[in-house]
């Protein structure tokens, strides 16, 4: 034994042993944060350059990564823009789903509804066009945008359920949800998608009361409806 080294105390271990050197914790989020900043950028460039005319190395630059990095989280290319476009879809539900739980008439509702829709286009119109180009890119995978009326597990959603309230309440006359939300789903998309080829000034509010006023009372008058039904018969 070293004759200058004093023996560990009985029943205590030496400094040496119990002072480690200390290693970075690990960060649960980390994960989680890296795919929110890949898919914010991604998205910028998918929406300024097009799907096809992406490159993933694009993203890597402005990200200051090796485009290995942006592999490691999304392997493909198809992967990161849907990815992104997913992402931009729970967003726009997250706008939306507290206005179906909320404690309103079933016309307030579609009223708030559509309002927000094109709210969300508005504020992120980076988003509006990647659900554009989605249906370009990859139509067997495009689904309604939010209008759905059965979710993935093919169970009835809340907007069946916001449908059959404005059946009942004799706001709306029956028909098939899918339908009535098919429909209101195109107004809305072309809506978007005029918005974003014109360039013009939008007020989303007004937009919104534009496609409700035709969608509640149509086009024609009490009386053109009254001959149209005389011809039918």
């Amino acid at each position: 034994m070293n004759p200058l080294r004093s023996p560990p105390l009985h029943g205590y271990l030496p400094v040496t042993a119990i002072i480690r050197k200390p290693g970075r914790p690990r960060d649960p989020d980390l994960e989680s944060r890296r795919k929110a900043e890949i898919l914010d950028v991604a998205a910028a460039v998918f929406a300024a350059s097009g799907f096809g005319g992406t490159q993933v190395q694009t993203i890597a630059d402005k990200l200051g990564v090796g485009n290995g990095t942006v592999y490691r989280y999304f392997p493909t290319k198809e992967g990161l823009f849907l990815a992104a476009v997913e992402r931009g879809l729970a967003e726009l539900a997250q706008s939306i789903e507290p206005l179906m739980n909320a404690d309103l008439e079933p016309v307030e509702t579609l009223r708030q509804v559509v309002a927000a829709y094109l709210q969300f286009c508005h504020r992120r119109p980076e988003m509006a066009e990647l659900f554009i180009q989605e249906r370009a890119a990859f139509p067997k995978h495009h689904r309604p945008l939010y209008f759905a009326t059965k979710d993935e597990d093919g169970k009835q959603c809340k907007r069946a359920e916001l449908f059959n309230r404005l059946v009942a309440a004799k706001s709306v006359r029956p028909m098939p949800a899918e339908r009535f939300f098919g429909v209101i789903g195109d107004l809305l998309y072309g809506t978007m998608l005029t918005n974003l080829l014109s360039g013009r000034p939008v007020q989303p509010d007004a937009q919104a009361n534009d496609v409700l006023d035709v969608i509640f009372h149509g086009v024609l008058t009490d009386g053109e409806r009254t001959e149209q039904k005389k011809r039918k018969r």
